[in-house]
């Protein structure tokens, strides 16, 4: 079955997308979803800007949609069913690696994607980058295959908080406030958002902060100290959460964490590397050794997207997560350059999503 879809292309050498008409069909082991809503990552602005690209590309990597289409190997959805889609795959050890999409364009060329892509009409992607998601709402369903998954994934599998640890996010944006509401629906106190604009930080605080910071009216690694006094004589909180992607920010986030004491077998905390870092750093290595501190990377929020998306649901239908207030600024179709500009700008206060 061809499915007929408009789709966002990026040109291999420019900056500005592309609206095309495309027909789609399933391969053996891809689905086809008719898109009710996608979010505008900010990873994805990597590929737009990234100064080496030759090839056209599709992008996004979640949505929430209906099944329109399957190919002849896929059993686990079927055309009617809603899901929800990632980028992270659902069955990494079955032993068939998910194959990234390909797109055929009108004109005959091809446009890739990294693993899948979601930016349209429809989606055409691997089988093991869907879950089912039926009766979710269209805000949580277009956030949650990454925004919520890496930012929350991260305080509840990377992390593993647990009752009455300190916590500290850097950088409020999208991934950052589902990591500070995670934070505190898992019982962390006190939940520390820092980050370097006032309004991101008001937001910060309806999604759990206790504290906020402004990185730049204030010192944070004194003030993060300030507040996290331990019964062991440390200060710093047990868990840092990096989601800024900026490499300079990792060795102050990482002070932020409080050392260990030798000779106790009393380690430090963690830094968990969340945003993805799109320049090398240096590490004060001093800090890293004697401290025992831990610096660690995550990927999607070391999430299981079946088990973690079921237990994200039901934060939502508790009343614990709101989907709604996240989604800062809603876009259509047509209006995508001006998603990926504002969120390029850093206009976008929480998550930018595309609604069809």
């Amino acid at each position: 079955m061809t499915v007929h879809a408009r789709i966002a292309v990026l040109p291999p050498h420019g900056h500005t997308l592309e609206l095309h008409d495309v027909d789609l069909a399933a391969g053996p082991y891809e689905v086809v979803v008719e898109q009710r809503a996608f979010g505008v990552c900010h990873s994805q602005l990597d590929r737009i800007f990234d100064p080496g690209r030759s090839a056209a590309m599709v992008l996004g990597h979640e949505s929430i949609g209906t099944v329109a289409a399957v190919g002849d190997e896929v059993t686990y959805v079927q055309p009617g069913d809603e899901v929800v889609t990632t980028w992270i795959p659902r069955t990494p050890l079955l032993g068939r690696a998910p194959a990234p999409t390909a797109v055929i364009l009108a004109d005959g060329t091809k446009a890739t994607t990294h693993n899948t892509f979601t930016w349209g009409t429809h989606a055409l992607v691997d089988e093991q980058y869907v879950v089912k998601a039926a009766g979710l709402s269209r805000d949580l369903g277009a956030i949650i295959g990454c925004a919520l998954m890496t930012g929350a994934g991260a305080v509840m599998n990377t992390a593993a908080v647990e009752p009455g640890q300190s916590v500290a996010v850097w950088g409020a944006g999208g991934v950052g406030l589902c990591a500070l509401a995670a934070a505190s629906i898992l019982g962390a106190n006190p939940v520390i958002a820092v980050d370097i604009d006032d309004d991101k930080l008001k937001l910060a605080r309806s999604f759990g902060a206790t504290d906020v910071i402004n990185a730049v009216t204030g010192d944070p690694v004194e003030t993060i100290r300030a507040l996290t006094a331990h019964p062991d004589g440390t200060r710093g909180v047990d868990v840092a959460l990096d989601c800024t992607g900026r490499g300079a920010n990792i060795p102050i986030s990482l002070a932020a964490v409080r050392p260990g004491i030798r000779g106790t077998g009393i380690r430090g905390g963690a830094d968990i590397l969340v945003g993805i870092p799109r320049t090398p750093f240096l590490l004060d290595s001093f800090d890293l050794l004697n401290g025992e501190k831990s610096l660690i990377g995550c990927v999607g929020g070391s999430c299981d997207p079946v088990r973690d998306f079921a237990t994200f649901a039901g934060w939502a239908a508790g009343g614990r997560f709101d989907a709604a207030a996240l989604v800062t600024d809603r876009y259509a179709l047509d209006e995508l350059n001006t998603a990926v500009a504002d969120l390029h700008a850093g206009r976008v206060g929480g998550r930018a999503v595309v609604e069809l």
